[in-house]
């Protein structure tokens, strides 16, 4: 993993200017006039700080490039308002968004010319303030004015959280880069799903408003009574029908995806193969400080911890007399606890490590995830009842960091695949939906939303950290990374054994790729000084120039970077290049060798086993102008195969034809090289 992302950090820091470049559009594309929905800005500004946290990058070139690209989206925006005025609305696709630019006109009006630098920093009317400007007239020098002070406090606002960010991994990496990985993939996860959220919010929903009231006309003409309810229900003019609509696309969409993912969890699919490989991956991650933060949060997440918030809501919502949600949320969370072992139960599917016993030692779906997504799904419904939508946005926004990280957890220590937590997760989402879309319409039970807010934090600050503290110790002990390292006789893998290693290689998708013909025994750097008198080399590393070759016609072959592929997970030990002469256009031959979980035995010594495939590639040059590697063969002719430069090299048939070479170094006396089936 980090083999593949050095490149990409050395890549950047080589090209500061590119990065600032980069800042500078999409700053200028966020300020555009409702174009800036569209733009991933705190994505790009967000990653941009913690490359400076991590000493990639300056701070100041590239608060320069923000600050200019953000003044420069501003005027031009200004500019569209002043020149169109009152016909933007009426603009496809303009028009769409009618009800944000009437925002935005509300805004101004509130606040005048300050609503210029206010509005910079309030989601869903930033990128129409500057254009509600033009359309009113302000005067240009006093809106540039405001507009390039408020453009420096925007890029520090979004440029410094990602540079804490940045300087924390860095600070973490001095201790494990492997834990930095790791903690910086979580983040992004939890970003992704946030920002996701925000733009079907944003930018889906209100394309499709004639759409939502045409549904609701439609049920209200028919006289059935459960039409009438929907047609009632779900009509823009009611107050609740968005949030109702909301959960029914929700609960339709998890749904079925989650009995879909249960179909793909049968032997031999691509998603049990995608399972292990991403346990592979996690697995090469894994650091004691990493492990103790995620025995953390999945403890936090334990069945007892759940129980306890359970409860304590529970008598809330009694002690109040809202029976109707008290109802609704034990029923949610006891059938989701009854569900979840039942259905472990009858899908038999074995844990990646033993951990319980009874229906929990059974692995899908997740437990922990599954649960924790109902619980505080549930409770983020009622605390979010009747609040503002950036309010519900902020409520969510924390919800999903939580629950992800514990299903995260879950994936990382090994305690579940990753199929599992998300048929959890998405199960989870169900329940939660369907509850609020049957209970969220209620509004004369009366709870206090801080009150269950301060309740839910209470019992997982108190009793959580209760739990926590007391099975801490025990739970590093059962979670401790599991050794997957099976040691063969030298003997028997050349004769039988060789057969239990994979025929072909596993990608991150689950899918088999091309055949793995060699099987290597030994030190690396023997292999690669043993095959160099044949023409391998190690091929060019990633940098600006070997980059650029992809975009030059006559590229050579050994001149181009290798494009990254994992077996099962793991990234290539090994990876070695040779030109083909023999191809008109210019090819090339690669080989990886990746690590395996297996051992050789011989004479008391024991050496890592690796798996490899040796694949080529042409060189595409579609109009001479781009140099593009193809792969057109999947494996060399058995006498060409590099492996059988080794001495003492034997030669397998799979069923199917395909040759293996087996090789092991150093040379055992007395072994000659043989042909066998």
């Amino acid at each position: 993993m980090t083999d593949f992302l050095d490149p990409v950090l050395t890549f950047i820091a080589d090209n500061p200017s590119l990065a600032g470049l980069i800042c500078f559009l999409a700053a200028m594309g966020e300020a555009l006039f409702l174009i800036g929905l569209f733009v991933p800005t705190t994505v790009v500004l967000v990653g941009a700080g913690t490359l400076v946290g991590l000493g990639k990058l300056e701070l100041m070139p590239l608060l320069i490039w923000t600050t200019l690209g953000a003044t420069a989206g501003d005027a031009v925006s200004y500019w569209i308002g002043w020149k169109f005025k009152d016909t933007i609305k009426n603009i496809w696709p303009l028009y769409k968004y009618r009800s944000m630019i009437e925002s935005g006109e509300e805004f101004f009006k509130r606040h005048g010319g300050k609503s210029v630098f206010i509005g910079r920093f309030v989601p869903g009317v930033k990128s129409v303030v500057p254009g509600i400007a033009g359309m009113v007239g302000m005067n240009f020098t006093r809106f540039s004015v405001v507009n390039v002070t408020s453009a420096v406090a925007w890029s520090i606002a979004h440029i410094a959280p990602g540079v804490i960010a940045g300087s924390a991994l860095h600070a973490i990496s001095q201790i494990s880069v492997r834990l930095a990985l790791v903690l910086g993939a979580l983040l992004f996860i939890v970003f992704l799903s946030v920002m996701l959220g925000r733009w079907l919010i944003l930018i889906i929903l209100p394309l499709f408003p004639n759409a939502h009231a045409a549904i609701a006309r439609w049920f209200s003409r028919r006289p059935d009574r459960i039409s009438q309810w929907i047609g009632h229900n779900f009509d823009p003019a009611h107050p609740r029908s968005t949030g109702m609509l909301a959960s029914t696309i929700i609960l339709l969409v998890s749904m079925p995806a989650f009995f879909w993912l249960i179909g793909e969890v049968a032997p031999n699919e691509p998603m049990v193969r995608a399972d292990l490989a991403i346990l592979n991956l996690f697995d090469s991650l894994r650091t004691p400080l990493g492990d103790k933060i995620m025995v953390f949060m999945t403890t936090l997440g334990d069945g007892v911890v759940v129980t306890a918030v359970a409860v304590a809501v529970a008598l809330y919502l009694f002690a109040k007399k809202a029976w109707r949600r008290g109802i609704g949320f034990v029923i949610a969370i006891a059938g989701t606890a009854i569900f979840v072992p039942l259905l472990k139960l009858m899908l038999h599917r074995s844990r990646p490590m033993e951990l319980y016993t009874g229906a929990d030692a059974y692995s899908f779906p997740s437990g922990h995830a599954t649960l924790n997504a109902v619980l505080f799904g549930i409770c983020a419904v009622l605390i979010a009842h009747e609040r503002s939508r950036w309010a519900k946005a902020a409520i969510f926004s924390v919800t999903v960091t939580y629950v992800i990280a514990i299903g995260f957890s879950r994936i990382y220590l090994g305690a579940h695949w990753m199929s599992d937590v998300l048929a959890g997760l998405l199960f989870g989402t169900a329940i939660v939906s369907a509850f609020a879309f049957v209970f969220g319409p209620i509004h004369n039970e009366k709870i206090g939303r801080l009150t269950v807010a301060g309740i839910v934090c209470a019992v997982l600050a108190g009793f959580g950290g209760w739990h926590v503290h007391r099975s801490f110790d025990a739970a590093l002990v059962t979670y401790a990374p599991q050794v997957h390292k099976e040691i063969l006789q030298a003997a028997d893998w050349r004769q039988t054994t060789w057969r239990s290693l994979p025929a072909q290689r596993i990608g991150l998708n689950g899918d088999a790729e091309e055949p793995l013909v060699i099987q290597y025994a030994g030190s690396l750097s023997d292999f690669a000084g043993l095959v160099e008198k044949d023409g391998w080399v190690r091929p060019p590393k990633w940098s600006l120039s070997t980059a650029g070759g992809f975009v030059e016609g006559e590229t050579p072959p050994d001149s181009l970077p290798i494009l990254p592929r994992s077996q099962n997970g793991r990234q290539p030990a090994l990876v070695l290049i040779r030109n083909d002469p023999k191809t008109a256009k210019g090819g090339r031959w690669v080989l990886r060798l990746w690590p395996s979980r297996f051992e050789i035995m011989e004479g008391g010594t024991l050496e890592p086993l690796y798996v490899g495939s040796v694949v080529h590639e042409d060189i595409l040059r579609p109009m001479g102008e781009f140099s593009g590697p193809k792969t057109d063969r999947d494996l060399p002719d058995a006498d060409n195969n590099p492996a059988r430069l080794v001495p003492g090299a034997v030669v397998r048939q799979r069923p199917g034809g395909t040759p293996v070479v087996l090789a092991r170094r150093p040379e055992q006396p007395g072994l000659a090289s043989q042909t066998g089936n």
